[in-house]
């Protein structure tokens, strides 16, 4: 993450934990969509706007309002569009894939890797104002996330809503122990959500997908 998103991110937030019930969200976002829809034209244009209880409904309820297909769209993207985009590049390359770009993160807005992706097209483009938008989305996803739970016990985990985000939490076992020490074991919630337990040493994560598998 680099100088500019942390700054954002620590001037911006708080450490309050909010826990996460899924079969409120699910219930809420299928029953009134139009309330799910209204906050997401919100986030789109000014996410300071929303409040983390909003941010929760709408980051988790995205799990229940979506196709189920945008990891395979993200990945079919990727060596046209966010290959190109996740380092630095040049004006002429961000410019061609600008378009293709802006229209991915229509479809999928609340996505980490699209939105950090497309800071770095803005910022190669030299327009600071949609540089800083999608850099604070990228921070209030990241902030709903650590606020979703400490992960140091069952009734406090890391709620995602991306397999990937599960397994980026066990980066935060080093230095516990060696990869022999390792363990991971993984149980289903009876809300339909999957609990990954990672464990070195004398330290445990605990990491909730939310839904579970797509």
């Amino acid at each position: 993450m680099n100088k500019l998103f942390q700054i954002i991110f620590i001037l911006s937030f708080g450490l309050y934990f909010s826990q996460i019930n899924v079969e409120e969200i699910k219930k809420n976002v299928t029953e009134n969509p139009q309330e799910y829809n209204n906050y997401l034209e919100v986030f789109k244009k000014n996410p300071k706007n929303l409040t983390q209880q909003q941010m929760n409904f709408l980051y988790y309820g995205s799990r229940f309002m979506g196709s189920g297909d945008e990891i395979s769209n993200y990945n079919d993207d990727y060596k046209e569009i966010w290959k190109v985009a996740e380092k630095k590049t040049s004006k002429s390359k961000a410019e061609k894939i600008l378009a293709k770009a802006e229209a991915a993160y229509a479809k999928d807005p609340l996505n980490k890797s699209i939105l950090k992706n497309m800071s770095n097209i803005y910022r190669s483009l030299d327009d600071k104002s949609k540089e800083d938008l999608a850099v604070f989305q990228y921070n209030a996803v990241v902030n709903t996330i650590g606020k979703s739970g400490s992960g140091a016990s069952e009734d406090s985990p890391i709620c995602v809503i991306w397999p990937g985000d599960v397994i980026s939490q066990i980066d935060n076992l080093r230095g516990y122990g060696t990869s022999a020490d390792f363990k991971q074991n993984m149980k289903f919630l009876p809300d339909g959500s999957m609990l990954t337990v990672y464990s070195m040493g004398s330290k445990k994560i605990f990491v909730k997908l939310v839904g579970g598998f797509r």
